[in-house]
């Protein structure tokens, strides 16, 4: 009798600790449930998160590789600007060296004009007063060569204020005179006749 409540006791002192492993147990395959429910959750968000960081990487190297190309292009522009630029501005120093060389010429061209066409050539009658340097000069031509060469074709009076020449003209052979200092050439270059009447082609110009 004694036996069979001692095992009754020791029956009933065993349930309460069976229990309790039981329930501890219970608890632990829950919050296991639980970690790998959630472990599987964040696994998956993680895992997406890094899909999006390595998105995001390439993206960024994609970028930084064209940022280097895009620097790589501006320096090249920046390198042919200054090309460019350096060849504009020796072009314009040229085109300013040539405007002022033409501008020089010009000028000689101008001042030789005006010393060598002192009279350009014309057609003047027998009789008829021709006037020179500015119409500070008279010239008369005539037929008559008395006190002249044989061979000279007409006669030239040249008259001013303070001066009075006489030359006989041949065709084709200019002939020297001084006047203000200066030596010139008279050239006769063509006599026409009608009628009586002498037309001459004459021009003067600066002895060189």
């Amino acid at each position: 009798m004694l036996l069979l409540l001692e095992e009754k006791k020791k029956n009933l002192s065993v349930r309460p600790i069976t229990l309790l492993v039981c329930f501890v147990c219970l608890i632990g395959v829950s919050v296991s449930a639980t970690f790998l429910i959630v472990r599987a959750k964040y696994q998956n968000q993680l895992e997406d998160k890094n899909q999006e960081v390595l998105a995001v990487r390439k993206n960024d190297k994609a970028l930084a590789d064209q940022n280097i190309a895009l620097k790589n292009s501006l320096q090249k522009l920046e390198d042919e600007y200054s090309k460019l630029e350096s060849q504009y501005k020796d072009l314009g120093s040229r085109l300013d060296a040539a405007e002022h060389k033409n501008m020089q010429t010009a000028s000689e061209l101008t001042t030789d004009s005006e010393e060598m066409l002192v009279l350009k050539p014309t057609c003047v009658s027998s009789g008829k007063t021709t006037l020179a340097f500015d119409g500070n000069l008279r010239i008369v031509l005539s037929s008559d060569r008395d006190g002249c060469p044989k061979d000279s074709a007409a006669v030239s009076y040249l008259t001013s204020d303070t001066d009075k020449m006489k030359l006989c003209l041949r065709t084709g052979k200019p002939e020297n005179f001084t006047y203000q200092g200066k030596n010139y050439l008279f050239n006769l270059s063509g006599i026409a006749a009608q009628a009586s009447v002498y037309r001459y082609c004459i021009s003067i110009s600066l002895e060189r």
